[in-house]
């Protein structure tokens, strides 16, 4: 029997693997097969994975058994868990956004929560909405239940979300869920006694300006406080929140990770829009793939990151780069396979299964 070390990356992941997704065998098989060769090929077109995958069979063989295992519907919950087995306790501050693209005529339109934590924002739970567009209440209603009831008893500081993300209901919602709201207002949106529009409370705004109302506003419903910011280019942020306005302002800039994060696993790093599939449960098993992946090379970019004479700084440049550091290390480790290479790869094994 090999010792840990001297095991090939197949059968280390498959074990760091098998405690978060109780799969049977050969389902789990695949799924480490497929994280494995998303990372060597970057890309995650399954024609072109078949030669990469170490599954048993000819080429042909190969290719079947992905095309048989992308239609399974993973339990609902289990990479949720896994996910923020890999964060550290404490409060969250979750994103609320979507990603989507449009192959052909058909709109492949995916709204996702994510983590934010140390300069990465971390996938959590998605739903794929059956039309382009925002999304609905009931969706995103369905959507932060299932991640409650996946995660019972973790606390989360607030929800950072655009300007879609808004309603009388939805604010509700996030009061009695004792989330704290940091989401971006479009210009109209009224707030106050008298229904202003909030355009009209931040008049002749200026450049890097920051202006903050003096007392809470009722905004959908809900007593928020409200700020206003203009950036170089005349753009200006209205923002409805809780607590002080410097702090909120810091927090909802890290929305744009989940920018950062969409480009990471499209051009940047899996190329996910490549892929040919559009039906919801298939796009879905192979996001929970991609997240693996990329979870994995976040994790690891930090790593090495920690060890250089001089760190990253916590911008979002810098947290592409770590991403790209960490799967372009394991990309490495992979194409050139050696006892040495193994042993690397197991070292960064119980990192990644938390």
């Amino acid at each position: 029997m090999k010792a840990p070390g001297c095991r090939p990356p197949y059968d280390s992941l498959q074990t760091a693997l098998q405690s978060a997704f109780p799969l049977d065998a050969r389902r789990l098989a695949v799924l480490t097969a497929l994280v494995l060769a998303m990372i060597q090929a970057r890309t995650v077109v399954l024609y072109a994975l078949k030669t990469h995958v170490q599954l048993l069979g000819s080429l042909e063989v190969r290719y079947q058994r992905l095309l048989r295992f992308v239609p399974f519907q993973v339990p609902d919950g289990l990479f949720t868990r896994f996910a923020l087995q890999c964060l550290p306790e404490g409060p969250l501050d979750l994103i609320l956004d979507r990603t989507n693209w449009k192959l052909g005529g058909h709109h492949v339109n995916i709204l996702l929560l994510w983590a934010v934590w140390n300069g990465f924002s971390l996938p959590l739970v998605w739903s794929l909405l059956p039309h382009g567009g925002s999304s609905s209440q009931a969706t995103r209603e369905a959507l932060m239940e299932r991640f409650f009831a996946a995660c019972p008893g973790r606390t989360f500081g607030g929800l950072l979300a655009d300007r879609e993300v808004i309603g009388k209901d939805w604010f509700a919602f996030l009061t009695r869920h004792r989330l704290d709201p940091c989401i971006r207002l479009p210009a109209t949106a009224t707030v106050g006694r008298y229904g202003l529009p909030v355009w009209a409370c931040f008049k002749k705004l200026q450049p890097s300006e920051v202006r903050i109302w003096s007392r809470p506003l009722v905004v959908y419903g809900v007593a928020l406080r409200v700020s206003a910011t203009k950036n170089a280019a005349g753009e200006t942020l209205y923002l409805a929140h809780r607590g002080r306005a410097s702090t909120n302002l810091r927090r909802y800039a890290r929305r744009w990770q989940a920018e950062n994060l969409h480009s990471a696993v499209k051009t940047r790093g899996f190329n996910l829009e490549d892929t040919g599939l559009t039906r919801a449960e298939r796009v879905s098993t192979l996001l929970i793939a991609v997240s693996v992946a990329f979870i994995w090379a976040c994790l690891t970019g930090e790593l090495l990151a920690s060890r250089m004479p001089c760190p990253f700084s916590a911008r979002n440049t810098d947290t592409a780069r770590l991403f790209r550091l960490g799967l372009d290390h394991l990309q490495d480790l992979l194409l050139h396979p050696s006892p040495t290479s193994w042993w690397a790869l197991s070292a960064l094994m119980p990192r990644f299964e938390g």
